[in-house]
């Protein structure tokens, strides 16, 4: 069964957007599937790829769960020889976390993976019109991201 999103959005440029994201969880999901890793272990090592190395709290912060999940999934990579634990260069009481080699294979997948699906997705749109898209996108993100805080739950009922 195929959900509508357009029913709950009430207009196509929202349903399309949840369709895009519903799309890069499915390849997130698949990619977590095949290497053994839950969904919140994949996304922990995509963060630590993009920041190079990153302290626990602020891998905690940036995933919007606690350090004590955060100490689980840690637990688990470094179990898992997916990631190390090296002392803070600037602060004796903090640590860093760094992918290991193993983990960089993997965050290259999901992001080879990722750019493969985009570009057959965009097979039939002109490079212009990518470029056009690419800044819309880019825009979009950022005021999305900057704006997130900004409107209220609604009610949960």
């Amino acid at each position: 069964m195929k959900l509508d999103i357009s029913r709950r959005t009430g207009d196509g440029l929202t349903a399309s957007a949840l369709a895009f994201l519903r799309g890069m969880d499915r390849n997130r999901n698949r990619v977590a599937a095949e290497t053994n890793l839950t969904g919140s272990e994949l996304r922990a090592l995509a963060r630590v790829a993009e920041s190079g190395s990153i302290t626990p709290k602020l891998l905690a912060e940036t995933m919007e769960i606690t350090t004590g999940a955060v100490t689980a999934i840690s637990n688990r990579l470094v179990a898992l020889e997916l990631v190390t634990r090296v002392a803070h260069p600037h602060d004796r009481r903090s640590l860093l976390l760094v992918l290991t080699p193993a983990a960089e294979q993997i965050t290259q997948k999901l992001y080879s993976d990722f750019a493969a699906l985009i570009a057959r997705a965009a097979r039939d749109v002109s490079p212009d019109d990518q470029v056009r898209l690419g800044e819309l996108l880019t825009s979009m993100a950022l005021v999305v991201d900057a704006d997130a805080d900004l409107i209220p739950a609604g009610p949960t009922r």
